[in-house]
């Protein structure tokens, strides 16, 4: 278990930000690796650090952060920060471990920090985000701005979207997340999961049939989607080697 959760502030009030990073100083095992005051500048730094513990303003100049959580692909601790009494209860249907209402006090905030240090303590949270999934470990991904748990051997296949990735179901629910091919291949467990096409990633129970296609490339069915899918000669390459008998 990490001695140290390294957490992001994000707030569009400067003085808030400044603030809060003198209260947190206090907590040892609270470490502030990053902040940010809008919701592009925090969508990056949280992709790139990764952080355990989030610090949330609601309202980011128009935008919210209950949005930004549908964007980031993984789901950290979250202790929201905000003048805004009416998101409470969407708040915690996202598993919030609390919600404060500024001006905040060090007491008030302490009660928080506990209850995050209890559920770092207390719960099998990912210690290594790199760490690859299992078939049953559980994701939260949105669905029509909805919030939903998935399991991974859930997902039927993944497309690659621009900056972001198409999360299919098996049972046809489409999600569309802030993540990249790579990333999600990185994760995926390996059993389960394949690579078939730089854009493309498809659950191996799922395919019904593969067969040859024109330049050494290939074509992939799964179940109940008539269209094929391409598998580029490389990756059809390494399907061959890696299961062929």
């Amino acid at each position: 278990m990490k001695d140290i959760i390294k957490a992001v502030i994000v707030d569009d009030v400067d003085s808030m930000r400044i603030v809060l990073k003198k209260l947190l100083g206090t907590f040892d095992k609270i470490q502030i690796i990053g902040e940010a005051a809008d919701f592009e500048e925090a969508r990056n730094i949280i992709s790139e650090e990764r952080p355990d513990l989030l610090f949330l303003d609601v309202d980011l100049n128009g935008l919210t952060s209950l949005d930004l959580l549908k964007t980031i692909g993984y789901q950290p601790m979250v202790i929201f920060i905000t003048s805004h009494t009416d998101f409470a209860i969407k708040a915690f249907e996202l598993n919030a471990v609390d919600y404060l209402l500024k001006p905040i006090s060090l007491e008030r905030l302490t009660k928080a920090i506990e209850k995050v240090t209890n559920k770092w303590e207390d719960t099998t949270f990912e210690d290594d985000y790199n760490a690859k999934f299992t078939a049953d470990h559980i994701i939260l991904l949105s669905f029509d701005n909805k919030m939903s748990f998935v399991r991974i051997k859930d997902i039927n296949y993944i497309e690659a979207y621009g900056n972001y990735t198409k999360v299919n179901l098996v049972d046809g629910k489409l999600s569309v997340t802030y993540n990249s091919i790579k990333n999600w291949d990185t994760k995926l467990p390996e059993d389960l999961f394949i690579q078939i096409h730089r854009s493309t990633i498809v659950n191996l129970h799922n395919v019904t049939k593969i067969e040859k296609w024109a330049n050494d490339t290939g074509r992939l069915y799964l179940k109940g989607i008539d269209k094929p899918f391409e598998i580029s000669r490389n990756f059809f390459f390494q399907i061959k080697k890696k299961y062929k008998m």
